[in-house]
């Protein structure tokens, strides 16, 4: 049940697998052709893949894939793909929609690995209001709640999709709560971790930490902490005030701060665009991007021979070779372009910005930029007063982690942690670290502090 059926499987007499195109989460996603064999029809097929063996696990996962079958077999909205049906085939549950020929935001982030122009973004984040006020105004309303770059794809034509519906819930009216707090750490807003029903602000708050991560390539510190995110001016020095404070606006951990409603932030996006909004193409369904004809090269004239000899080309100098630079730390001289001294390890170049990204429990998924200096790691202490740079409280629930657990540093050379006496210790790599002896950290190293694991990343 856990591996992509093959290329060529004909499933519901109806459609043949052309290709994987991705799996994630609980769901392998296919290209498919409808049959007949050559009709050119293709569609987007997404299988339910339970990855694991809990019984309570996998029929969460059913039950929310047939929410999103049902939820989304009644939408029509130009943001959203259209459904062509849903079926059940020897214990594979499987959703067929529209095929967009595109790419997912999160991608568009990873190819580029720097921030996104702001007028891009501005003008996805205006259709993802079209699509989520859509979504408002239906009744009852249809709250969002996991809008992140990664359920967002973006056509050749620059036309958004919103995708994966999976936790999408009914608002009900005069409930104080969620049932379920559910979605993606870095994104969701602050009464999606059981501290009050989700609303349409909720999805305001969403869709303004996208922004945020696009515009910064740096995810914002998620709602139940109690860090604020750093200012996005920090990250991307391009950006207007006006896109800026928006952003801010929509990010409040105060419902009644933000925005109130989806209509009120896309006039604030259309406002912040230095030119009018022009909605984008739309492209028909199943019809792949057009291709640009080859451009064939024009005959050359054929070459006219001198009839006088001629002179040789002069020779350009040779270029003087460059100073050796001294390194600042043991004055030793190096070659111009170095970029680490060969005596001591001094580094000529900045260090790259490094994140610390937790990745267990696996319930995880969120990230924070190392933008302290030392950055201190560990639990909250009310009574005490005392908040380290990276709270793990929301996450060690046995109390592991001690209050000053460990610490990061960012020196000459690169980045250090060192482990500051705790009660469990800290390792790297399942390495034990010596207390309070520095231990130099490597792009991708794990980092165990008491049963929370974060992995170290340069960007």
């Amino acid at each position: 049940m856990s591996q992509p059926l093959a290329i060529g499987t004909v499933l519901n007499g109806q459609y043949c697998i052309v290709r994987l195109v991705g799996g994630g989460g609980m769901a392998w996603v296919y290209q498919v052709e409808e049959l007949p064999a050559g009709s050119g029809i293709l569609w987007a097929l997404k299988e339910l893949r339970p990855q694991t063996e809990d019984k309570a696990e996998r029929a969460t996962a059913r039950r929310l894939f047939e929410q999103e079958a049902k939820l989304l077999r009644s939408l029509d909205h130009v943001n959203i793909p259209k459904i062509a049906g849903f079926f059940e085939e020897n214990g594979r549950a499987c959703l067929v929609m529209e095929f967009i020929w595109g790419e997912s935001l999160e991608k568009r982030l990873e190819a580029t690995n720097a921030p996104l122009l702001e007028t891009d973004v501005l003008k996805w984040a205006i259709q993802l209001c079209d699509a989520l006020q859509y979504l408002h105004n239906l009744q009852p309303p249809v709250i969002f709640r996991d809008m992140k770059p990664s359920n967002v794809m973006v056509t050749h034509t620059g036309l958004v999709k919103l995708i994966d519906f999976g936790i999408a819930r009914t608002y009900k009216a005069g409930k104080k709560r969620d049932t379920v707090a559910m979605g993606s750490e870095n994104y969701a807003a602050p009464e999606q971790w059981g501290k009050g029903q989700t609303d349409a602000r909720s999805d305001v708050y969403s869709l303004g930490a996208t922004m945020y991560h696009l515009l910064a390539n740096m995810a914002p510190t998620p709602a139940f902490l109690p860090s604020e995110p750093l200012p996005l001016g920090n990250y991307n020095g391009a950006i207007t005030k006006k896109t800026i404070d928006l952003v801010d606006k929509a990010m409040d951990r105060d419902p009644k701060n933000r925005f109130q409603s989806i209509r009120e932030m896309r006039q604030a996006l259309v406002d912040a665009l230095p030119m009018p909004y022009a909605p984008p193409a739309v492209q028909p369904a199943s019809e792949p991007p057009p291709v640009r004809p080859r451009v064939q090269p024009k005959p050359q004239a054929a070459p006219v021979v001198p009839t006088q000899p001629q002179a040789a080309p002069a020779v350009p100098p040779r270029p003087a070779p460059l100073p050796e630079k001294a390194c600042p730390a043991c004055g030793r001289s190096n070659k111009a372009g170095a970029r680490f001294c060969v005596g001591c390890g001094h580094s000529f170049v900045g260090l790259k910005p490094a994140i610390l990204r937790v990745v267990e429990p696996v319930r995880a998924a969120w990230e924070m930029p190392v933008a302290r200096n030392p950055m201190l790691l560990g639990r909250a202490s009310e009574a005490e007063g005392y908040q380290p740079d990276f709270d793990m409280t929301f996450y060690d629930d046995g109390d592991y982690v001690s209050r000053r657990h460990a610490r990061i540093t960012k020196g000459r050379t690169g980045y250090f942690v060192a482990d500051l006496g705790s009660s469990n210790g800290t390792t790297v790599n399942g390495h034990a670290l010596d207390p309070h002896r520095a231990y130099q950290l490597r792009n991708g190293d794990r980092i165990k502090v008491g049963l929370v694991v974060i992995q170290f990343w340069l960007r």
